[in-house]
């Protein structure tokens, strides 16, 4: 008679081999690893005896404020040396339906739109550095066509400047509306455009008249 060894062989001899006492192999010592939480436990307890933990906090809370006061400068952006203007449309290219508060679709996937058409600008953004002194002086001479105004800085204090233009201030953090708009150079004004659908730019060096 001749066995045949299938699947139901091979899982009994599995078996064996598992529940067999191979004996003790080498030797066994403790676990000396110490507990994560405990360990973290015990540094920071070392730290607020030593009064190390309140030093490394105001350590924080200096670099928040100081980051949150001054944040860093956008790179790339350089002082205008002569007058400039281009317009700039806004449009963009729908990734997804778009659907108004009642469910309602009012650009398709794929079409291309111009926000300015549903919600016009009526604003004058500036753009320039709060640490050169003659921007600061150029900032307070303008008078803007527009009841609303943004002054957005691409580097210096924030608190400084907003004291000495007696206005509230803005910061273009990491560089986003100047990569939108292609701003390389400050002062920039811009404005909204006659027809209402493109923003206006301008380059203007600091010794230009409005």
């Amino acid at each position: 008679m001749k066995i045949r060894w299938g699947g139901l062989g091979l899982c009994f001899l599995t078996q064996v081999a598992m529940a067999a006492d191979l004996g003790t192999w080498g030797d066994l010592y403790p676990v000396a690893e110490k507990d994560m939480l405990s360990l973290i436990t015990s540094r920071l307890e070392q730290l607020q005896r030593s009064g190390e933990w309140d030093k490394q906090m105001d350590g924080f809370k200096s670099r928040v404020i100081a980051n949150s006061q001054r944040p860093a400068p956008v790179v790339g952006i350089t002082r205008a040396q002569q007058y400039a203007t281009r317009y700039f449309d806004p449009s963009v290219q729908v990734a997804q339906d778009l659907k108004d508060d009642k469910g309602r679709v009012f650009a398709r996937k794929g079409e291309v739109m111009n926000p300015l058409k549903f919600v016009p600008f009526m604003q004058t953004l500036y753009f320039i550095n709060g640490d050169d002194p003659e921007q600061i002086a150029w900032m307070k001479r303008q008078k803007p066509d527009t009841l609303q105004v943004k002054i957005i800085l691409v580097k210096g204090d924030i608190p400084k400047t907003s004291a000495a233009l007696d206005s509230r201030i803005y910061f273009d953090q990491n560089g986003v509306l100047c990569e939108r708009f292609g701003i390389r150079q400050v002062p920039t004004r811009i404005t909204p455009a006659p027809s209402g659908e493109r923003l206006h730019i301008e380059t203007l060096p600091v010794e230009r008249t409005p």
